[in-house]
């Protein structure tokens, strides 16, 4: 512990054990550790020009849809299609809740949705058809350009796992994106039982390729 918080101290790229090692600080270790922490933050800050400035985004959040063809077991935001009146929000609807973002001072459009719920459910399938949308990324594209160009709201992205077609395809009409990694434990995923099991877009090696396909193709991406 004590040399894996020196080298902390010292700003010093930590290898995987040494996380590892500072992970288990408690007590006056834990107090240490922030200290830190905190110092290594503040020496970022003066290198970048900002010293003591903390940035953030003021963002409107926009539910494209609720509904989602994965089935994780503590998830409080996807619904079932018979607790939605539609299984999208319409374009109305989008431009309603970012006009209303925008006269409050927002900055941003935080698109949120279930991944690809269409694979799952029929009525998004119905829904998509009827109003001429392939997939619901192409309806996610769709929304974003709206938004930019009637509200000037930037669209922020969070469509879940996406190929490297999907980056290229979205990366025009969002300066960012992001996707939460959750975990890298593969057991939450193959393990009847577990949490993610059953998900099939929460495998954490498909989720860490789509973080890697982001930086390649230099699109800021949150990562949770």
């Amino acid at each position: 512990m004590r040399r894996a918080l020196a080298r902390a101290r010292d700003g010093k790229t930590l290898d995987v054990a040494e996380a590892e090692v500072l992970l288990q600080a408690a007590g006056d270790d834990l107090e240490t550790l922030l200290g830190h922490a905190g110092r290594v933050r503040d020496a970022g800050l003066l290198a970048a020009g900002r010293p003591g400035v903390v940035t953030y985004s003021k963002k409107v959040f926009i539910p494209l849809t609720r509904l989602c063809r994965d089935r994780c077991g503590y998830c409080t935001f996807a619904t079932v299609p018979k607790r939605v009146e539609s299984p999208y929000l319409a374009p109305d609807q989008v431009l309603a809740i970012a006009r209303d973002g925008a006269a409050l001072g927002c900055k941003e459009a935080l698109f949120t949705l279930g991944d690809r719920p269409e694979d799952r459910w029929p009525a998004a399938r119905d829904w998509l058809d009827a109003h001429g949308y392939d997939d619901t990324l192409s309806y996610v594209r769709a929304m974003a350009i709206m938004v930019l160009e009637q509200t000037g709201l930037l669209p922020h992205l969070n469509p879940g796992v996406l190929s490297w077609r999907d980056l290229q395809r979205l990366k025009p009409v969002a300066p960012s994106m992001g996707m939460m990694l959750e975990t890298t434990a593969r057991r939450l995923f193959t393990e009847k039982g577990g949490p993610h099991f059953g998900s099939p877009d929460k495998d954490p090696d498909i989720r860490l390729r789509v973080l890697t396909d982001a930086g390649r193709s230099s699109i800021p991406f949150t990562t949770g």
